[in-house]
């Protein structure tokens, strides 16, 4: 259900990692300026597009707040992208990219 075309905005990401506590931790953020969700229309009403936003609970409007559910998609998304940027990096960092692929 996705056009292909809008790959290239909405794949846009920008990480950032700061040390922070002295160097006791490690903040890290993603930024996804440019990222296109929809919850409703168009392919969603697929059978496998459906069921996953069924599954994520954010399937149809959000009628108490008009985008949430969108909303609440790209965050699911932004947090599954920080999740690989954090595994990525820390292959890296190990000297296992390779070995971990």
């Amino acid at each position: 259900g996705q056009d292909p075309a809008q790959n290239v905005e909405s794949s846009h990401c920008i990480t950032m990692m700061e040390a922070i506590n002295d160097g006791k931790d490690l903040h890290i953020s993603v930024s996804m300026p440019s990222i296109e969700v929809g919850t409703v229309g168009g392919g969603t009403q697929l059978a496998s597009q459906s069921a996953c936003l069924n599954l994520l609970g954010v399937k149809g409007a959000n009628h108490e707040c008009a985008g949430g559910n969108a909303r609440l998609l790209a965050t699911i998304v932004a947090g599954s992208v920080l999740a690989g940027e954090l595994s990525l990096m820390s292959a890296i960092a190990a000297g296992q990219l390779v070995k971990s692929h």
